[in-house]
C-alpha cells in the first residue's frame, strides 16, 4: 500500500497555501475542507511568517506569482519556515513554465513541483496524497546478504529510521521472502554464493508483480563494469560498501518517493476513466508500446526483460464492442474488473468498447480466457436490463506488429466482425494467403487515401537540457473500412509500389500545417515534426510548395520541422544536399530519421545540413547501446541536436542524458496519441531526469 486513503473524520494537519489569487485560494480551501484537510491562505510573504510562527504547517503550498523573480523563491521559503521544529514538506505551483522556477523549487527543497491546476479536485488529491503518506505504516525493507554482519547492520541502521526489516541470507530464498514479506524495498548484495544478486534481480524482474519494487545494490563491488551490469539488469542505484549510516538511509528514502511519485502518475486521476473505473486508453497503449519495445528485434542476450523473454506464458489483446448505451458499457466494466487476474490490464479502449491486456501460460489459454470473458459478459447483459449486443474478439501479441495502435485496433476488428453477427461468439483477427492479402490491402489503402480516412497522432518530445517549447512528431494511421488502423510501416510499402506515396505526403503537411495553425490562432504555439519521403521531395515544385503552403496559413514564424529519412536520403545523396540547401535559406529546418552506426548515416550527416539527428529504437535499445556516446558525439559534430526515440524507462532516460541526448520520446514519456496534451509543464524531462538518478 503506498498511500492510504484518508478517513473521512480525519484531520491531518494544516495545508498553508501563499497566493495572491483569492479565487483560487478559496476554491482549494473549500475543496480539502470536503477532505476534511484544513487549509488556510495568505496573500503575502508576511502573513505567512506570522502564520507560521503561531502553527507551523503540514505542508507549505506556493505559488510562484508570490515572488517576483525565480531566485527570490529560495530565500522566501527560507524566511517562511526559520525557526520551525520539523521540515516541513515544500510543494511549488507554478503559474508558467519557466525552468528557473524549476531549478528554484528543487534547490529551495521541494517535494513536488507542479503546474497551477484549474482543476482543484485533482490538487486536493495530490495533497490528501502527500499527507496521507506521512500517516501509514512504516516501510518494509528487505535485506539480502550472505553476510549475517552485515546484513544485521543494514537492518539496525534502516530499523533506527523507523524503517521494518527483514534478512535473507540464504539467496535461493529470496522469493519466498518477497511472497511472505511483500517489502517496500530491496536490499541486495552482488556477490553471494549459489546466486549472485545480478541473478536474483533478473529473476524478480520477470515477475510483473514485482516490476516496479526498488532493488538498491549494496556491495563492495568496485569495478564500474559490474556495477553497471548491475543497474541495467533492473537495479535501481548502487552503493558501495562500506556506506555511511546517513547516506543509506537518505538513498533508501529517496527510492521509495520516487517510485511512490512513478505510481502516482501511471495510476493517477488522469490514467483512470471515469465512467468505468478502468485504465484510460492511453494507458494501455502505453503499456502496449512498452511490450513492443521490450520484444524487439536483436534485443541483447542475457536482457530478461522483454515481454516474454525468461518467462513461460503469451501475452494476447481481449477486446469488447457494444452496441447499446453508457449503461450497459458500466456493467460490462464491472463483469471485466471482476474476472482479470493480477497483471492484468482493464482499459476504455473506445466510446463503447473496453480492452483486456492478458498474459495466460499458452496460446490456447488466451483463447479460452477470452471466449470466457466474452460469454460472462454476454450472460451479464443478459439477465440485466440492458438491450445491448456485444461482440468480443482477441489478437496475441506475436510480436508481428511493432504499432501498439495497429494491435488495439486488430483486436477490435475481431470484435466488430463478431458484432455484426449478432451471436455473442468471440472472433479472432487473423490474415489469410500473404499475396492476395497484399492486394486487397493496397487496394483498401488506396481507398482510404483517397477518402482521406486518415488519423494523425502526436508523439511529444521532450528536451533533457532545457525547457523549448512544446514539440511533437506527427505520424499518419490509415483506417481501413473495417476499421482497421494500419500504422505507416504497414502501408508506406503498398503506396511506394502504387506510386501514391507523394498524395499521402502531401496531405499529411497540409494537415499538420493545419493543426500548428489552430494552435497558433489558440495562443498555445506548437513545433511538428512532419515525414516527407523522396516520393515527394524529388518533385520539382515541392520547395515552392512547402513554402506556400507555410506562408498561406501565416506560419512563417513558427515552420515545421521536416522529416528526411536517412536511407531514402543516402540513396538520393545529391538531391538531398540540394533540398537541405534551399530548406534552410527559407528558414525551414530538418530532422534525419534513423541514424546509426552505418557509413551510410555518417555520410548523410556530413552531406546534408540538418538540425536534428533522431536515433531510432533500435540503436537506443540494442546491443550496441553502450557505443552510443560516440554515435551522439558524431551526430553533434554535425550541427544538429539529438533526439533518442523508443525511451522505456528512467534507466534509459539517465543513460541518454549521460551520453549527450538532448531530446528524448518513447513509451516512458508518452506514446503517440490523437491529441497534443502532453504536459510539459507538470512531467518534463528535467523532473523524469530528476527520478533517475
Amino acid at each position: 500500500m503506498l498511500t492510504p486513503r484518508l478517513r473521512e473524520t480525519e484531520t491531518v494537519g494544516r495545508v498553508l497555501f501563499l497566493t495572491p489569487d483569492r479565487d483560487a485560494a478559496a476554491a482549494l480551501q473549500a475543496t480539502l475542507n470536503r477532505r476534511s484537510i484544513r487549509c488556510e491562505s495568505c496573500a503575502t510573504p508576511a502573513d505567512a511568517m506570522a502564520r507560521c510562527a503561531i502553527e507551523p504547517p503540514a505542508l507549505l503550498l506556493i505559488d510562484t506569482r508570490s515572488v517576483s523573480e525565480p531566485e527570490d523563491l529560495g530565500p522566501l521559503v527560507a524566511r517562511i519556515l526559520a525557526g520551525q521544529p520539523t521540515a516541513c514538506p515544500l510543494i511549488v505551483l507554478a503559474h508558467r513554465e519557466d525552468i528557473r522556477f524549476r531549478l528554484a523549487a528543487m534547490r529551495a527543497g521541494a517535494e513536488v513541483y507542479l503546474p497551477l491546476p484549474r482543476d482543484t479536485g485533482e490538487l486536493a488529491d495530490r495533497l490528501a496524497q502527500l499527507l496521507g503518506a506521512r500517516r501509514e505504516t512504516p516501510d518494509k525493507i528487505l535485506v539480502v546478504d550472505d553476510q549475517p554482519v552485515a546484513a544485521l547492520f543494514a537492518s539496525r541502521i534502516l530499523q533506527g529510521a523507523g524503517m521494518v526489516t527483514e534478512r535473507v541470507c540464504d539467496p535461493l530464498e529470496v522469493m519466498q521472502a518477497l511472497d511472505r514479506f511483500a517489502p517496500d524495498l530491496v536490499l541486495m548484495d552482488l556477490h553471494m554464493p549459489g546466486a549472485s544478486g545480478i541473478e536474483l534481480t533478473g529473476i524478480i524482474r520477470e515477475e510483473d508483480r514485482f516490476a516496479d519494487l526498488p532493488i538498491v545494490f549494496l556491495s563492495s563491488e568496485l569495478d564500474p563494469e559490474q556495477q553497471i551490469a548491475a543497474l541495467r539488469i533492473g537495479g535501481d542505484d548502487f552503493l558501495a560498501k562500506p556506506v555511511a549510516p546517513g547516506r543509506l538511509v537518505e538513498c533508501v528514502r529517496q527510492r521509495l518517493h520516487k517510485v511512490r511519485e512513478r505510481a502516482r502518475r501511471q495510476q493517477g486521476p488522469e490514467t483512470i476513466d471515469r465512467l468505468t473505473g478502468l485504465a484510460t486508453r492511453e494507458r494501455l497503449l502505453k503499456r502496449l508500446d512498452q511490450l513492443i519495445g521490450l520484444t524487439r528485434p536483436g534485443q541483447p542476450p542475457g536482457d530478461r526483460r522483454g515481454a516474454n523473454a525468461g518467462q513461460s506464458g503469451q501475452r494476447g489483446l481481449v477486446y469488447l464492442e457494444l452496441a447499446g448505451g453508457t449503461e450497459a458499457l458500466e456493467r460490462v466494466a464491472e463483469v471485466v474488473a471482476g474476472r482479470i487476474e493480477e497483471g492484468d490490464l482493464a482499459a476504455r479502449a473506445g466510446e463503447l468498447a473496453i480492452a483486456v491486456l492478458i498474459r495466460r501460460d499458452t496460446h490456447l489459454t488466451l483463447a479460452q480466457f477470452a471466449q470466457a470473458l466474452t460469454y460472462q459478459v454476454g450472460q451479464a447483459l443478459a439477465d440485466g436490463t440492458s438491450t445491448a449486443d456485444l461482440g468480443g474478439g482477441w489478437y496475441p501479441l506475436v510480436g508481428g506488429c511493432n504499432d501498439s495502435v495497429t494491435l488495439l485496433s486488430r483486436a477490435g476488428k475481431a470484435a466488430r466482425l463478431a458484432l455484426r453477427r449478432g451471436n455473442r461468439d468471440l472472433g479472432h483477427y487473423h490474415r489469410g494467403d500473404q499475396a492476395a492479402e497484399d492486394r486487397t490491402l493496397q487496394s483498401a489503402v488506396l481507398q482510404a487515401i483517397r477518402a482521406s480516412r486518415i488519423q494523425l497522432l502526436f508523439e511529444p518530445i521532450v528536451a533533457l537540457t532545457c525547457a523549448e517549447g512544446e514539440r511533437y512528431e506527427v505520424t499518419p494511421r490509415v483506417r481501413l473500412g473495417d476499421g482497421e488502423l494500419l500504422a505507416p510501416a504497414d502501408f508506406a510499402p503498398l503506396l511506394v509500389r502504387a506510386n501514391a506515396g507523394a498524395d499521402l505526403d502531401r496531405w499529411l503537411l497540409t494537415a499538420g500545417l493545419d493543426a500548428m495553425r489552430d494552435r497558433l490562432i489558440a495562443g498555445k504555439p506548437v513545433q511538428l515534426f512532419i515525414h516527407q519521403s523522396f516520393a515527394v521531395v524529388a518533385k520539382e515544385d515541392w520547395v515552392d510548395w512547402v513554402r506556400d503552403q507555410i506562408n498561406d496559413r501565416d506560419l512563417i514564424r513558427l515552420r515545421p520541422i521536416l522529416q528526411l529519412e536517412v536511407a531514402e536520403a543516402n540513396a538520393h545523396l545529391e538531391l538531398a544536399s540540394q533540398r537541405s540547401s534551399q530548406l534552410n535559406r527559407l528558414g525551414i529546418r530538418i530532422c534525419l530519421n534513423g541514424i546509426d552506426f552505418s557509413e551510410r548515416s555518417s555520410r548523410v550527416l556530413q552531406a546534408v545540413y540538418a538540425n536534428f539527428a533522431r536515433i531510432g529504437r533500435h540503436v537506443v535499445q540494442g546491443p550496441e547501446a553502450e557505443s552510443i556516446t560516440w554515435l551522439i558525439q558524431s551526430a553533434k559534430a554535425s550541427g544538429a541536436k539529438v533526439i533518442a526515440t523508443g525511451v522505456d524507462g528512467p534507466d534509459a532516460v539517465g543513460r541518454l542524458f549521460s551520453a549527450g541526448v538532448d531530446l528524448i520520446q518513447g513509451p516512458y514519456v508518452q506514446p503517440p496519441t490523437g491529441s497534443m496534451d502532453y504536459d510539459f509543464i507538470g512531467a518534463k524531462a528535467g523532473s523524469t531526469m530528476r527520478e533517475t538518478f
